[in-house]
């Protein structure tokens, strides 16, 4: 739920936004849709950047046939691998088979099943099957919430590994893949130890880590062919993980991580307190607490093979479910940031300079904003300070190491900052690419409206020929609707719009006053054109790259039977962008809902499952976890968005 700085801070924005709205709505609405656009683009531009650095350099951390071979069993850690189950008694004795592939010494793998207490038909199928010694059966007591990283949190307090990673149920992960995320550990750890440092400075500015933490692997779908919709899934994972990520890696951003195939060091997990059981993208969040930490992660160049959603109604569900959890994680995440409070109170000042003379009752109000964002910021960097100095004075008062609400002792860190870098490419990644989904249908309705104009105007209802605006009817005017149009109701400002009117104005050859002129003689239907203009061009644009990049994702893992879908990708993100809004809505009503999806829906030989012998353990998790309830196999799944600018 919200802080009160949080809703402190809300409030003043929306106050602020209303009084810059009635002062003059034209030149807010300029501004506003203007910094949209901005915005927009520099996402786009962002992600491009991404993919064209990952293609150009292949960042992902590989391990060589040499250094695998090095690897002598008895030198191997301890590996934990949670699998988190909730009702999926279809695909729960999966994992034992994947699990039993997996080219690791029995006895230095340690493996729980996270199931619930209530679960009793999982429960069921799982001890039907013989498991192996090192299969431990964890049941997670009932409580709220009831989530993947819940049970995970469980499972951590349990995990006896050196190293730990989660699969879901139906993952079927490359063999060697323990192997070679021990292999690359310990190669950057001897990176790490002999290379170069940066100045301070430079390191301070770019977040220069202290260490790798944390590899995730790629994933992608074995039933890429099942359907149309599974195919147009695996392009965008294929981009996502192929691509994007790497991208990520190669710029020493954040990576948000997915939900599953994360290899971890557990000492470094259990420091950062291990999954947020409340946040439905947990993964995404871990993956920015790392960074704020001062952590890294890094790609590792092994893939991990799961199931691709393959109904469309699941499919909503699974996307809104994601997205409403890159929106909580970025709302946590800038809980505290300044910079839109800063914002507003700039704009407040220009207003109330532009108000003096004219307004000063006006003036004044915008003054008292302009005070009030500023004593929102003092506020905030004063109790930072202050729970700075509590946290340490109390990890000094209990040796470094405090009792969670849970009841696990884990030790105190004080959460750092994201560098300048990482706070950027953390907005553009999470934050910018959520908002993206939603502005998209906003920008395809008005494209499409222009399109049909015509056919707009000609069944519109009668009252729309008396319905004039500056002498023409509704009508006329939609039927004559141009892309961009140019009119002004002051001949003085003939040859005036709004692009060249903010460049004079940030150059500095026009004042804000003269500005605020030039915007309120430009003609309404002309200001309007102006501001959608640059939407249909980013949107051209913008499905130009994302296609481009579809077609790159299948040379790179040589899907050329699906080439012709990548082309039709934009078809397919029109569904996300109604996940977005899905989720979004959902983030106001029911902020903390895991939203379930089904899995085993893709038909498959039933002797791929083994009957592994053995017996396995099973325990009672007591009150000792961070957090309760298994999510589902993709309900960890990571949150691959697709191209913002579809």
């Amino acid at each position: 739920m919200p802080t009160w700085p949080q809703r402190a801070k809300y409030a003043l924005v929306l106050a602020t936004l209303l009084c810059l709205f009635l002062r003059d709505w034209k030149v807010f609405d300029a501004c506003l849709v203007f910094a949209l656009c901005l915005f927009y683009a520099v996402v786009i531009v962002f992600r491009l950047l991404s993919v064209v650095v990952a293609a150009l350099r292949r960042p992902e951390v590989r391990v060589s046939a040499e250094e695998m071979a090095a690897l002598r069993d008895d030198d191997l850690p301890v590996y934990t691998v949670l699998v988190p189950l909730y009702r999926e008694p279809e695909v729960a004795r999966k994992i034992v088979a994947a699990v039993a592939r997996l080219d690791y010494p029995a006895d230095r793998l340690d493996v729980k099943l996270l199931l619930e207490e209530d679960d009793e038909v999982t429960i069921a199928r799982i001890r039907e099957a013989s498991l192996p010694s090192n299969f431990e059966i964890v049941i997670v007591p009932g409580g709220f919430p009831r989530t993947k990283p819940r049970a995970c949190d469980h499972g951590l307090a349990r995990a006896r590994g050196e190293y730990l990673v989660i699969y879901d149920a139906e993952d079927n992960p490359e063999p060697d893949q323990l192997r070679k995320a021990v292999a690359a550990f310990r190669k950057i750890r001897e990176a790490e130890a002999t290379g170069p440092g940066a100045r301070p400075w430079i390191a301070r500015l770019l977040g220069r880590p202290r260490r790798t933490v944390c590899l995730q692997a790629k994933l992608n779908y074995f039933n890429a062919r099942q359907n149309m919709l599974t195919k147009f899934f695996t392009l965008e994972y294929s981009v996502w993980f192929d691509l994007f990520l790497p991208g990520l890696h190669a710029l020493g951003a954040p990576i948000p991580l997915g939900g599953t195939s994360n290899h971890f060091v557990t000492e470094a997990l259990r420091q950062l307190g291990g999954w947020d059981p409340f946040n439905v993208t947990e993964d995404c969040d871990l993956g920015i607490r790392i960074a704020r930490a001062g952590w890294r992660t890094q790609i590792l160049d092994s893939t991990t093979w799961e199931e691709a959603n393959s109904r469309l109604g699941n499919w909503i569900r699974q996307r809104s479910r994601w997205v409403k959890g890159y929106f909580q994680t970025h709302l946590v995440h800038t809980r505290y940031s300044w910079i839109v409070a800063f914002a507003m109170a700039v704009a407040c000042l220009l207003a109330a300079r532009a108000d003096l003379t004219s307004a000063p009752g006006s003036s004044m109000l915008f003054f008292s904003l302009a005070i009030l964002n500023a004593a929102w910021i003092v506020w905030i960097a004063a109790s930072h300070w202050r729970r700075y100095q509590q946290r340490e004075l109390l990890g000094f008062l209990s040796g470094k190491e405090a009792v969670s609400e849970s009841g696990v002792r884990q030790p105190v860190r004080v959460e750092g900052s994201l560098s300048p870098w990482h706070r950027a490419a953390f907005l553009f990644t999470v934050g910018g690419f959520s908002l993206m989904l939603l502005l998209n249908p906003i920008y395809w309705i008005v494209l499409v409206l222009f399109l049909c104009r015509a056919q707009v105007a000609a069944v519109l209802p009668s009252f729309a020929d008396r319905l004039r605006f500056g002498g023409e009817s509704l009508r006329d005017l939609i039927s004559g609707w141009r892309l961009l149009y140019t009119e002004v109701t002051d001949e003085k400002y003939y040859g005036r719009d709004m692009y060249n009117a903010t460049w004079d104005l940030l150059s500095g050859q026009v004042s804000l006053a003269e500005y605020r002129d030039i915007i309120v003689a430009i003609d309404d239907w002309s200001l309007v054109s102006q501001i959608f203009f640059p939407m249909a061009i980013g949107l051209l644009f913008a499905n130009f790259v994302f296609v481009l990049l579809g077609v790159v994702s299948c040379h790179r893992r040589k899907l050329w039977d699906l080439l012709p879908h990548a082309l039709c990708m934009p078809a397919y993100w029109v569904l996300i962008s109604i996940g977005a809004w899905k989720g979004f809505l959902q983030l106001l009503t029911d902020p903390f809902y895991w939203e379930r999806t089904l899995h085993g829906l893709t038909p498959e030989d039933a002797s791929t499952v083994l009957n592994a012998g053995g017996g396995g353990k099973s325990v009672a998790a007591g009150s000792g976890g961070g957090g309760a309830g298994g999510g589902g196999p993709q309900d960890g799944a990571p949150r691959a968005f697709g191209p913002p600018g579809g």
